[in-house]
């Protein structure tokens, strides 16, 4: 639901009541994904639905997943899926 928004585990340790190192540790071992690959994840997932049912830009989906740039949100992208997210997008 907060996609939008930049997520470190640090104030997710804060928001449930964890210390950071109890939080990163328990969550990779539970999901065997650290916290920061897990949100990525989570946003080229959201970010590939939006390619395929909006005609948002790139740029605006960058932005409205909090992004910093486009560039670095096309680089993640492809880390993740193999395709820039206009390739994806195509197919």
């Amino acid at each position: 639901m907060n996609l939008d928004k930049k997520i470190v585990a640090e104030d997710l340790a804060a928001l449930v009541g964890y210390t950071e190192y109890y939080l990163t540790h328990k969550f990779k071992e539970e999901t065997g994904l650290s916290v920061t690959n897990y949100v990525k994840f989570a946003k080229v997932e959201r970010a590939k639905v939006l390619l395929k049912s909006t005609p948002l830009s790139v740029r605006e989906i960058s932005e409205q997943l909090g992004f910093a740039t486009r560039n670095y949100f096309s680089a993640v992208f492809q880390q993740v899926t193999g395709k820039t997210p206009m390739e994806f997008r195509e197919t």
